[in-house]
């Protein structure tokens, strides 16, 4: 009986065996599959603007401005709209995230042949009758190549319809860059059947500060010209502010990574709190390179040049935030521009 008991235990360690590196195995593909999709999710965060919705990108931002340029028609408004016609909490309609239609524009078949569609789909919409009741509909839509493209065709086609593009509020709004004459301008011609269409879109950009993009040029955007003069104007709000090893709140604490996370922040550009993380999210450059605003890097430190061989930074535990010159100090500078 011993010989017996011991001649099945080596098939049944083998088995013990083979279990604990199939759920070992498992472990590590798990935790594989897990990183993957941390880095993703990290990927596109990186693209998301701070203080706007999660879901409205640096593409769709540049999309807006370029059609802003090319056609008149107010950035702040268009993202408003997208805002309006597909925010849906932190993240967008299906109608915005399967078929890229980010303004819930209706198919017609002339669109068939634009460069920028790819076919048509069946949605349910709401809608309101002339007489304030709502009722639900079954319609077909525009299924577009990519969320730049359906901001493109807004301008390059949609809006070049009579209706619109006589509209005197919407011909006002092109003319002044104007927002908010752009929203009323919508609403007259018959973009939405909402009651309340134009007061939504300008409480949105009150909300998120869109106006500041009816302003902007795509240069100036891509360049990080509004974005570094928001980031030093952050930086020097910070003066005085007490090293906190760790620290992420403004005006009681921080550290040095930290005040460069909250200067970004507020120039809408996320970017992680630690100095390594920063130097893997931003492209590096030579400091001979570095504009206001550009973040300057050495092992373990961050700093925010304000230009003129100057920079403001949070230097050790027991200071505080501080104007220092010498940027010779520092190995690289990172930047968010293109």
């Amino acid at each position: 009986m011993a010989g017996a008991i011991a001649g099945a235990g080596a098939p049944i360690a083998g088995i013990v065996v083979g279990i604990v590196a199939f759920v070992l195995g498992a472990l590590l593909v798990g935790q594989i599959v897990s990183a993957l999709f941390g880095f993703w999710e990290n990927e596109a965060d990186k693209q998301a603007m701070e203080g706007l919705p999660p879901y409205i990108t640096y593409e769709m931002v540049e999309a807006a401005l370029d059609a802003q340029e090319k056609y008149g028609h107010p950035a702040g408004c268009t993202i408003a709209q997208i805002i309006c016609e597909s925010g849906q909490g932190d993240r967008m309609s299906q109608l915005a995230t399967r078929d890229h239609n980010l303004f819930g524009m209706k198919w017609a078949s002339s669109y068939a042949s634009a460069a920028e569609v790819a076919g048509k789909a069946s949605w349910a919409t709401g809608e309101e009758a002339a007489d304030g009741s709502h009722y639900t509909t079954a319609a077909q839509f525009i299924v577009f190549k990519g969320d730049a493209e359906c901001i493109g065709f807004r301008s390059r086609v949609f809006l070049q319809a009579g209706r619109y593009a006589n509209n005197p509020l919407i011909r006002e709004a092109m003319a002044n860059h104007d927002s908010d004459k752009m929203a009323e301008g919508l609403k007259d011609a018959g973009w939405a059947t909402d009651s309340s269409y134009v007061e939504t879109l300008k409480s949105i950009m009150q909300t998120y500060g869109l106006y500041r993009f009816d302003g902007l040029s795509l240069e100036d955007f891509r360049d990080g010209e509004e974005a570094g003069n928001a980031i030093v104007a952050a930086a020097y709000s910070q003066l005085g502010v007490p090293y906190v090893w760790g620290g992420s709140t403004p005006g009681k604490g921080l550290d040095c990574s930290g005040l460069t996370q909250y200067c970004y922040r507020q120039a809408g550009i996320r970017i992680s709190h630690y100095t390594e993380d920063q130097k893997g999210e931003l492209r590096q450059i030579p400091i001979s390179q570095a504009r206001p605003g550009d973040i300057l890097y050495r092992h373990g430190h961050v700093a925010i040049y304000i230009g003129d061989d100057r920079y403001i930074h949070e230097p050790r535990t027991g200071d505080v935030c501080r104007i220092a010159s010498g940027v010779d100090c520092f190995t690289c500078a990172l930047t968010a521009r293109h």
